[in-house]
């Protein structure tokens, strides 16, 4: 009885201890996956703020509430405004304006070359009329591009038009500028051949202009080796109040140094047969795309201008409405002279851009000298 009462006892006590000890192993499986779960939860926010952190560095910006801003919404610290892709330019009439918008709206080609497109664009937002010149085979990088932008930015000429906005990849760069509505030289030059007047002071006048503008640009980026590449009438355009404006300074891509040829070797050279170009389709009345095209590209109009020279026809030279109008036989002969010496074949025989707006200043002065003198005979 003793003996089984014991029995009975010690069977009952190793029953309780069986259910304490699962009850402590339970409660030790409990704490340990909340402790678990702990350091997975401070693990994760720890992690999420990283790369947030990451996410900002590469461009977006993580408000209060940990939610990362699109970059489109980005503000520079130079006041600059970023789409994805587009950046506009300081904070003027084209503030909002958003890549994509433009590649939506209505569109009109202006005219195309080797280089690249222009357009005509209406836009919605803001509501105004944009040129877009799209300009493919630049062989220069985003950032390299980027930097050209804000340096040309910085120089603000009256008689240079600005860029509103730009917009890089790998494949092709646009730059946007207001669409001018009163065209360009190249438009003033073509309206001769229809007989639009066109008389000698305004054409001396916008050859001063140019020539002054072009010495301004030159002075100054001199040392970052921007020329304006592709200087000819048609990027001449004419503001609101009939000023000539130079557009699209700077952005021509250079060919490979293999390519370049030796009227090519120094850009800014290549900037004064350019204006010498001008000059003659001035004098002319012809543009030198006409002249090139009706010789099958094989000659152009300086080389035209310099042939009816070596043969003594001068007077062949100039255009007919120009004679007509009874312009000063001495000073057209004296802007001739400038413009031959700005197309000369050798690179190094041409004079530097000061010189080219100091010659066409004395012209532009003898000028004045004689109207004033007409306007006092007359009085």
């Amino acid at each position: 009885m003793y003996i089984a009462q014991i029995a009975s006892s010690s069977s009952s006590t190793c029953e309780l201890g069986m259910s304490t000890n699962q009850i402590l192993m339970f409660t030790g499986y409990f704490l340990i996956g909340v402790a678990l779960f702990l350091a997975l939860t401070l693990w994760l926010r720890r992690n999420g703020k990283k790369k947030n952190k990451k996410e900002a560095k590469n461009g977006d910006e993580v408000d209060e509430s940990g939610l990362t801003k699109p970059r489109e919404q980005r503000k520079s610290e130079s006041g600059e405004v970023a789409s994805e892709s587009m950046v506009v330019v300081g904070s003027g009439e084209v503030k909002g304006l958003r890549f994509e918008e433009l590649l939506k709206a209505p569109a009109e080609l202006l005219g195309r070359g080797k280089h690249g497109s222009v357009y005509k664009v209406m836009c919605e937002n803001p509501r105004m009329s944009l040129t877009v010149q799209r300009i493919k085979e630049w062989g220069i990088t985003g950032h390299d591009f980027k930097k050209r932008m804000q340096r040309l930015r910085e120089l603000k000429h009256p008689n240079v038009m600005p860029a509103l906005a730009f917009y890089s990849s790998s494949l092709e760069k646009l730059l946007v500028y207001e669409y001018q509505q009163n065209g360009s030289l190249l438009t003033l030059v073509q309206g001769i051949q229809m007989g639009k007047a066109f008389d000698w002071s305004r054409r001396l006048s916008i050859a001063g202009s140019i020539a002054d503008t072009l010495a301004f640009m030159h002075k100054e980026l001199k040392e970052d080796g921007i020329a304006h590449g592709n200087f000819k009438s048609s990027n001449i355009m004419f503001n609101q109040n009939m000023e000539p404006c130079i557009s699209e300074y700077g952005l021509m891509p250079l060919p490979a140094e293999a390519a370049i040829s030796e009227t090519q070797q120094n850009p800014f050279k290549q900037d004064i047969y350019g204006l010498g170009v001008i000059l003659l389709e001035l004098l002319t009345g012809k543009m030198n795309m006409m002249i090139m095209a009706q010789n099958n590209g094989q000659e152009d109009l300086a080389s035209w201008v310099l042939g009816v020279l070596r043969e003594e026809w001068t007077v062949e030279v100039f255009d007919r409405a120009l004679i007509q109008e009874g312009a000063s036989e001495g000073r057209i002969v004296g802007l001739l002279q400038v413009a031959v010496k700005c197309v000369n074949p050798s690179p190094e025989a041409r004079p530097s851009i000061h010189q080219v707006a100091t010659m066409i200043r004395s012209i532009q002065e003898q000028e004045e000298r004689s109207m004033d003198s007409s306007q006092s005979i007359t009085m």
